[in-house]
């Protein structure tokens, strides 16, 4: 079978319109980039439409063997397009975007004004690793964005996301969070979270942090400490840390001897 070389392709056009926000919206998919990517899609069982892979790409072949999935064979100049990165790694999927999962026991890391697609992916892996959901709040980049998936690393298949329509400190404590937030400086120390087992942690943007209304309503306000000589950190790194502030406190994560 003869590799795709266009771009005008109608399955090759339309995947690259899935670069645009307003487009996966409109259809409900997006784009998986990579064989990691690909291969936690196929072992979640998520649902891949359209599978794109070069020529001698055996692995990805032999992983999709009776899914049913359609594969197209293109050039590596079309994976570059329709991955839209400089130096893309095929296969590249065309995904079905899975329904939102509520958290209804346990703990929620909440992305509040996050607007980069690396710090968002890094909330989600984060999210994952140490047992959390993760909730997109207003302001946030879209965590199914291509960008936020690479950044993520497979790690949506791996946890809770929700992609609530509306998100308020009310919603959360109606729902019976403990309303946790970020702040740079005047919070009690992360110890406090200590014992919290239903606790929706807020994570605001570095420059602008979270909005004073936001937390002025929380139940609690929590700044990291920092004896180093620097002013924030980033959105990622410190959602990161009181990931696993909750966490340690609260399921006895293994200690080294």
């Amino acid at each position: 079978m003869e590799p795709v070389r266009s771009s005008r392709n109608p399955r090759v056009a339309e995947a690259i319109r899935l670069q645009r926000a307003r487009r996966r919206a409109e259809t409900g998919r997006t784009l998986l980039e990579g064989p990691h990517l690909v291969e936690e899609a196929v072992r979640a069982g998520a649902l891949l439409e359209t599978v794109f892979l070069c020529v001698g790409d055996e692995t990805t072949t032999n992983l999709l063997t009776g899914l049913g999935v359609d594969t197209v064979l293109v050039t590596h100049t079309v994976m570059a397009k329709v991955a839209g990165t400089q130096h893309p790694r095929g296969p590249l999927a065309v995904m079905t975007i899975p329904p939102d999962q509520p958290v209804v026991a346990g703990s929620l890391l909440v992305s509040w004004g996050v607007g980069d697609p690396g710090n968002v992916g890094t909330l989600i892996r984060s999210a994952a690793a140490f047992g959390l959901g993760f909730l997109s709040g207003p302001g946030t980049a879209d965590p199914w964005s291509p960008k936020v998936l690479r950044a993520a690393a497979g790690t949506h298949f791996r946890t809770a996301i929700e992609r609530p329509q509306v998100v308020s400190v009310d919603m959360l404590r109606g729902r019976g969070f403990t309303v946790v937030a970020s702040v740079v400086a005047g919070g009690a120390s992360a110890e406090q979270l200590a014992g919290m087992d239903h606790c929706a942690l807020l994570v605001g943007d570095e420059g602008a942090g979270l909005p004073a209304d936001v937390v002025r309503a929380a139940d609690l306000r929590i700044t990291i400490r920092m004896p180093g000589n620097t002013e924030s950190l980033n959105a990622g790194v410190a959602g990161s840390l009181l990931a696993y502030e909750l966490a340690k406190t609260t399921k006895d994560l293994p200690h080294p001897d």
